[in-house]
């Protein structure tokens, strides 16, 4: 299976975002960002629920305190919490699809999830400085 498609799209999303945000002040693209990781990781609990087992609800609950953790830490400390907070959603994604842990995402998604999460991990580690007041 060829997942060219889904990362050039994940790719594509993502320098979208980009573009969007970068005519905010950093501090508003900074909460932009905390704002869509925190709405990411409470799908995760969606997730869990819907695919029927009690381990991959814990799993995935565990996974979404994490990655909202991390946005409020962002949020209120250093946008690198948010930036860690992508990689790791990366991360998570890459191993639904390699290895089919968690809940079923399908297979084209979490490729999309991997190349949008690590260029905008990229951008929020570079974006951290300007938003220290």
């Amino acid at each position: 299976m060829s997942y060219a498609l889904p990362f050039a799209g994940g790719i594509a999303a993502a320098l979208a975002n980009i573009a969007i945000t970068w005519r905010l002040p950093p501090r508003k693209a900074a909460e932009f960002y905390n704002l869509f990781m925190a709405a990411t990781a409470a799908v995760y609990i969606g997730s869990g629920l819907a695919a029927g087992s009690a381990n991959t609800l814990v799993l995935e609950t565990a996974l979404s305190a994490a990655l909202f953790a991390l946005a409020l830490a962002g949020q209120w400390s250093s946008l690198k919490f948010t930036a860690l907070a992508f990689l790791a959603h990366g991360a998570w994604d890459l191993l639904h699809v390699t290895m089919g842990v968690g809940a079923n995402a399908g297979t084209d998604f979490p490729v999309v999830c991997v190349a949008y999460d690590w260029l905008i991990a990229g951008y929020l580690w570079w974006l951290a400085p300007k938003t220290v007041s």
